[in-house]
């Protein structure tokens, strides 16, 4: 359909002394984007877009929430009124706090059932980022948790009690585990890292013969801020700039 459409697209640029656009294939296409892939892994896209939830025609969830009667509950992100969770899971890096962290743990903290929800925020150990690139520009883990919890803390003082933060020092953490995984219903992750959701629930229904995780995706954030990532890069130009001025004088 891609090149149908940009090939109509052209024909009216044309028609307005406009240059033409290419159509550029995506390879793979991107999971999530499938309808039907949303509805097969429980996948709902929820988003901070002030006109609704943004979501797929799949429906998601198999389709076992209403989505259409939808609640602002924290800083501007609409979660639909069926859609709250008893036990909700978020995992990350958590460096820097950026924009994108920010809205992941709102968007988080809005899923949880307000009246006895309970919140897991999993905050990735420091031997399992080595390989990340621009690695020394990522603060320690103790500084890391630090920061998930003073954001969480300040946007909803009154989940506290029913918060808990902890290291994770493997590729699934508690949702994962057979002590822990029957207790999470709900997983909360960015698009970019959707796969990783997707792969926890086949491990969770064919290794531990536990029911999936309802897996509550935003949407891309750089739009509105740098990636962890870039801003690492910029760190550590910086740090270059300032060791050069410094040998020059």
């Amino acid at each position: 359909g891609l090149d149908a459409h940009v090939t109509a697209l052209n024909a009216d640029r044309a028609q307005r002394s406009l240059r033409p656009v290419q159509a550029i294939h995506v390879e793979p296409w991107p999971m999530g984007a499938s309808a039907a892939l949303q509805h097969e892994n429980n996948v709902a896209f929820l988003d901070d877009d002030p006109d609704g939830i943004a979501r797929g025609d799949g429906g998601g969830l198999n389709g076992d929430r209403d989505f259409e009667d939808s609640s602002e509950l924290i800083g501007g992100v609409k979660v639909p009124a069926g859609c709250l969770f008893d036990q909700v899971a978020v995992g990350g890096t958590f460096d820097g706090m950026h924009y994108g962290h920010r809205k992941l743990l709102t968007l988080a903290v809005s899923s949880v059932n307000p009246a006895s929800g309970k919140l897991m925020v999993g905050v990735t150990v420091d031997d399992m980022l080595k390989k990340k690139s621009f690695a020394e520009q990522i603060p320690k883990l103790d500084e890391r948790m630090d920061g998930v919890r003073d954001f969480i803390y300040r946007l909803a003082p009154g989940i506290k009690n029913r918060v808990r933060i902890s290291a994770i020092a493997d590729e699934y953490g508690p949702p994962g585990t057979v002590e822990d995984g029957k207790d999470f219903d709900a997983l909360v992750l960015s698009h970019e890292t959707l796969e990783n959701g997707v792969r926890l629930n086949k491990h969770r229904v064919g290794t531990l013969g536990l029911q999936p995780l309802a897996l509550l995706c935003t949407r891309r954030t750089e739009p509105h801020g740098m990636s962890s990532t870039a801003l690492r890069r910029r760190k550590w130009e910086q740090h270059q700039r300032k060791s050069r001025t410094e040998l020059a004088n």
